[in-house]
């Protein structure tokens, strides 16, 4: 057991001797950090579309993505909007929930306005 101890307390000696052998750096030491993200471009983004100010005479397109429940509710939105705006046209539209290019170019040929809901 002392042999263990003499051993230690030597190496700690020597490790000791050793660190006070060991230049220290009193230079001023600078670190650039850097942003790992990188810079990403924004989208082009688009003004949106005037407001239409009267919806009479006017094509309304309702989208919906066919969740149950949800043609209740439309039916009765379609029921004020032709109380409402008795000369406008409503078309219903049903599809999932992304419009997609297909669907977008097709809304915007046919409708003035439409309205998009989904449900969950």
């Amino acid at each position: 057991m002392k042999k263990g101890i003499y051993w230690f307390v030597a190496g700690m000696v020597g490790l000791s001797f050793l660190a006070l052998s060991i230049p220290t750096r009193t230079e001023a030491v600078t670190l650039e950090v850097l942003n790992p993200r990188g810079e990403i471009k924004p989208p082009p983004t688009l003004a949106p579309s005037p407001r239409v100010t009267d919806l009479a005479g006017k094509r309304i397109g309702i989208y919906w993505n066919g969740k149950s429940g949800g043609n209740n509710f439309w039916d009765v939105a379609e029921e004020r909007l032709k109380e409402k705006f008795s000369t406008a046209t409503i078309l219903r539209y049903k599809g999932p929930f992304d419009l997609g290019e297909k669907m977008a170019g097709t809304l915007a040929k046919e409708v003035d306005i439409f309205i998009y809901g989904v449900g969950d």
